[in-house]
């Protein structure tokens, strides 16, 4: 447990030029790695901050700039779909005949049933939304203002997420308080007491029930997107598996051509990645990234 505390700590201090540049350097080491088993956290840590430590060096190359471009091109093929990486690998390595294992006809069913919740849960949201609007608004201004102001001070930060979370922490603290008493006050002045009352006591409660209806609509959402990609048919499923092999070929041939991890090699907790690495890679592909 605290080693995966500890790589967390870590992982928020790796260097990059911006949030793409990091995200490219994580996108290159879930293609780097091709074991069977997850990484751990430390591991991860340890291969993102070889490729960010050493990308100073050859960022200015024409292969690596074509790989960045190549690399940000299946990131955004994977966000347009809602379909993370993990899954794209194993359906690469399951074989072509299995991206669609549920059969279409339960596929549909799963779109029409996720749909009618999708909007169940879309309506329970819109009045506490409705509600909450003007917090939404005031936090969000004040929060991304004092994130852009310390990313600009700072060389570690990239976008300030930390410090623009922690403003809305802060204003919530004030803000939302002040907000339901003012709805309070003008339910007492427009409709009486009672109304008042009961809007005091229950609404805490209705506005859990937004946050809950909301986070799982977006989870619907998500899941709808990727559902509706794989019940039209593999082919799109098939895009995402051959651009991830060119990707990856291309992102091994850069790294081997420039050595890119040999600091793996010294590294006592960290050599087992490049032997298994190694490994992994057949010979064709294996002749392909030596060129």
């Amino acid at each position: 447990l605290l080693d995966t505390i500890m790589a967390g700590i870590k992982s928020v201090t790796i260097e990059a030029e911006d949030y793409e540049t990091l995200q490219f350097f994580r996108a290159m080491r879930r293609l780097y790695w091709h074991g069977e088993r997850r990484m751990t956290a430390m591991e991860r840590f340890g291969l993102t901050s070889v490729f960010a430590r050493e990308y100073p060096k050859v960022k200015d190359k024409p292969e690596v700039k074509k790989i960045f471009k190549k690399v940000q091109e299946y990131r955004a093929m994977l966000k347009n779909y809602a379909i993370n990486d993990y899954r794209v690998q194993a359906v690469d390595a399951a074989g072509d005949s299995d991206v669609n294992l549920l059969g279409n006809g339960f596929l549909w069913g799963m779109i029409v049933y996720r749909t009618v919740m999708l909007l169940a849960y879309a309506l329970a949201a819109i009045p506490g939304s409705v509600a909450a609007a003007p917090f939404f608004f005031v936090s969000g201004s004040i929060s991304a203002k004092k994130a852009k102001e310390a990313a600009a001070r700072s060389s570690v930060k990239i976008a300030g997420r930390d410090l623009m979370a922690t403003w809305k922490i802060m204003v919530s603290l004030v803000f939302v308080p002040a907000l339901h008493m003012f709805y309070t006050f003008l339910l007492f002045y427009f409709l009486g007491e009672t109304a008042a009352i009961i809007y005091f006591f229950f609404m805490p409660f209705v506005s859990l029930l937004t946050v809950l209806s909301f986070e799982t609509a977006m989870k619907l959402w998500v899941s709808l997107r990727a559902l509706t990609l794989a019940a039209i048919g593999g082919e799109t499923g098939m895009k995402l598996v051959a651009l991830r092999r060119e990707t990856r070929k291309a992102v091994m041939k850069v790294i081997k051509k420039y050595d890119w991890d040999r600091s793996l090699k010294d590294d006592a907790e960290m050599k087992h990645i490049f032997r298994r690495q190694g490994s992994s890679i057949d010979q064709d592909e294996l002749d392909t990234c030596m060129g």
